[in-house]
């Protein structure tokens, strides 16, 4: 039997995060990893999608420019062949990133198969037992399928398989709009598919700001998809290779017909068949690990990281989890996460980036709570560039002026929000923006000119104000 300091379970961000921390640490690890190295990010997440979205933007938007001295036509577009560039980015990142990474690891062991706990302190992987003093948790999640009535009679696809196509479809259903189901359903349709979102609650993105998902809504509208929202989805049919969705929207009955339907429902936890009950470490109902503060599981010689132990499903999150995993585990460091100092974004354009509190959840936590928005047309930049879609959100405390939220729709909003998180994750107030030269003209100038809305009239000042 082989014995190890810590055991991973997982081969994506969490699990690589903490390997590196133990290898910096000179520790003996066993990472265990039964799908292709580097997890969802680099093979079926963040990476193939965003080359795709860009591959749709450069066929998009030269034909929709703002400025009336250009013009593209003719443009020209093979779908087969951006699939190919995607598989070869994809296995060129894995390979630098990963493979070749944990190669020069010289404290881990990789074990190619499924890993599954034995007991408290031992893991079966492939016919070998592995021991271990300590263990990690990182398998990552897979895509949620929501068992609507006729599902089993029709091919449906999921945030994988649509990375896959081999034809572009005419015309593609998209049941979720949040953001799986807003990056996909934009990038086919800059592809030239005609595209319907299907969106069970009232509005996109329902956990955002009320003006984000607003925003957001016209802006696809306006590039020709539709989106349906307050939809229920009443039976999935297929016929002669026709998708049909049968569905209430708004008390009214109707039927949509498209050539695919993917299913954008979200995302589960990789937690059901890895023997859990044997090691005493307990899930949630919905199958998340419970971890506490520190990344513990019930069982204390096991941690938690990534997809498989939080709802807030992001690379750089499962990353940093990973680490202080790996850090509370080996140095007793006794490190927490602020998700409040985490940042999101969604990749459509304009994007969507956040950070701290919404204005509702900051009002339902304290009593008193102060905020502006303000249109990106009020940025010189985005004037100067004919690109003035999107809005930029600020949330104070009025008591300090502490900065606790941004929320923005705009192009490179998953840039600009990065000023803005510092923000929040210092507590930096509104005096410490507006006092802080900023260079001009950019994007990121909304984050002063929004600052300075709490004190002034923006739509009557000057560039030069400082």
């Amino acid at each position: 039997m082989e014995k190890y300091d810590l055991v991973i379970l997982g081969g994506g961000s969490g699990a690589f995060a903490a390997a590196t921390k133990a290898n910096d640490l000179s520790v003996k690890v066993a990472l265990i990893n039964d799908r292709e190295i580097g997890g969802t990010c680099v093979n079926r997440g963040c990476v193939p999608s965003k080359l795709l979205l860009e591959i749709g933007n450069n066929l998009y938007y030269p034909q929709h420019t703002g400025f009336e001295s250009v013009k593209a036509e003719n443009m020209f577009f093979d779908f087969k062949k951006a699939i190919q560039e995607k598989r070869e980015v994809v296995e060129k990142l894995r390979q630098s990133n990963y493979r070749n990474v944990i190669e020069k690891m010289v404290s881990i062991n990789l074990f190619e198969g499924k890993g599954r706990f034995v007991d408290r302190n031992r893991v079966e992987v492939e016919g070998t037992v592995i021991e271990g003093k300590n263990f990690l948790i990182a398998t990552g999640s897979s895509p949620q399928i929501i068992h609507f009535k006729g599902i089993e009679n029709v091919d449906i696809l999921t945030n994988e398989e649509i990375l896959e196509l081999e034809a572009l479809p005419k015309s593609l259903i998209v049941i979720g709009g949040r953001v799986l189901g807003l990056e996909f359903a934009q990038m086919y349709a800059h592809f030239g598919s005609n595209v319907t979102i299907l969106q069970r609650s009232p509005r996109i993105l329902p956990g955002d700001e009320p003006q984000v998902s607003d925003e957001l809504t016209r802006c696809l509208e306006n590039e020709g998809i539709r989106i349906l929202t307050d939809t229920e989805i009443l039976e999935l049919s297929q016929e002669n290779g026709k998708k049909t969705v049968h569905l209430k929207t708004k008390g009214k009955e109707e039927k949509i017909v498209g050539d695919e339907i993917l299913m954008a429902t979200g995302r589960k936890p990789n937690t059901g068949d890895i023997g859990l009950e044997n090691a005493e470490v307990e899930v949630d109902r919905k199958g998340f690990i419970k971890i506490n503060e520190y990344m513990q599981t019930t069982n204390p010689n096991i941690y938690g990281a990534g997809d498989c132990a939080s709802t807030m499903m992001l690379e750089t999150l499962a990353a940093k989890m990973g680490n202080v995993a790996a850090s509370n585990i080996l140095e007793n460091a006794e490190k927490t996460i602020n998700l409040k100092e985490i940042p999101r974004a969604v990749f459509t354009n304009p994007q969507v980036a956040s950070v701290g509190y919404t204005d509702e959840e900051y009002s339902e936590k304290t009593k008193a709570c102060s905020c502006r928005t303000i249109s990106m047309e009020l940025v010189p930049k985005a004037q100067t560039v004919k690109d003035t879609r999107g809005i930029i959100k600020m949330v104070i405390d009025p008591r300090n002026e502490q900065i606790v939220g941004v929320h923005i729709v705009s192009p490179l909003a998953a840039d600009i929000i990065h000023e803005a998180t510092l923000a929040v994750k210092f507590n930096l107030k509104l005096d410490d923006i507006t006092d802080t030269t900023h260079v001009f003209p950019t994007m990121s100038e909304a984050i002063k000119k929004v600052a300075h809305a709490f004190k002034r009239d923006i739509t009557s000042m000057s560039c030069c104000i400082e």
